[in-house]
């Protein structure tokens, strides 16, 4: 797709997650028209896992930390003619999911995922929401249009970024590196009041609120960007 056109894309959804009571927004749901939604698929992986990367094109990302040692896949796929094959790959100790599309109006598969709460977690997809629920190991969530949704996080390192999307994110431990970066979108970062933050925040348009304690000494840094969107960061 050429850039202009694929900018023009992002450009509507990013209307859409940003104003979603904009009546235009109305002609993208028609994309969906005619399209089948497949039942939910669940599956087991056994192999010792360290590492999660899920390669989303289209549709959510939901993974949740526990203390199971498996990890459990549930997935949902829709498309306008033919199913997407789901690929599960394990490498070593690294489980990649992804799928392929052939050519159609509609492709994409949602996932929902239980993960040993410490594995590593990389999770992108080019429009849909990301949420991390309860996770310990060093996360990363992308995605092109979306909402990235983090809780109950004690991650040592986190990688947030959205294009066109906001992010909210709560840490129940205080992370020793977090950046989180919109486009697109509002910027909420809730960690605990105890520790003391090293903070970067940057916004063209909106602005930063800190009410956590800041110190150029700390261990524990937060950098926070926004180009259209204010930034919170604030004790969880």
């Amino acid at each position: 797709m050429p850039r202009g056109s694929w900018s023009a894309v992002v450009a509507g959804v990013a209307a859409c997650v940003v104003l979603p009571l904009l009546a235009g927004c109305g002609t993208l749901k028609q994309f969906g028209a005619g399209s089948h939604t497949a039942p939910v698929s669940t599956v087991t992986i056994s192999a010792h896992v360290t590492t999660v990367v899920i390669n989303g094109g289209s549709g959510g990302i939901d993974v949740t930390g526990s203390g199971r040692n498996t990890v459990l896949v549930s997935q949902q796929a829709s498309y306008s003619k033919k199913a997407p094959t789901v690929t599960h790959t394990v490498s070593g100790s690294t489980l990649t999911l992804g799928y392929l599309c052939p050519s159609q109006l509609v492709c994409s598969v949602s996932y929902m995922l239980q993960v040993p709460r410490g594995v590593t977690v990389r999770a992108g997809t080019q429009a849909g929401s990301v949420t991390l629920t309860s996770l310990a190991g060093p996360v990363t969530a992308q995605t092109d249009a979306g909402l990235i949704t983090a809780d109950g996080l004690t991650s040592s390192t986190a990688v947030l970024k959205s294009n066109a999307g906001g992010i909210v994110a709560t840490f129940t431990a205080a992370p020793g590196s977090l950046h989180a970066s919109t486009n697109i979108g509002a910027i909420t970062l809730n960690v605990p009041g105890s520790a003391s933050y090293k903070i970067d925040t940057h916004t063209y348009v909106g602005s930063s609120t800190i009410t956590v304690r800041k110190s150029a000494t700390s261990p524990h840094a937060i950098t926070a960007s926004s180009d259209l969107g204010s930034i919170t960061i604030s004790p969880s």
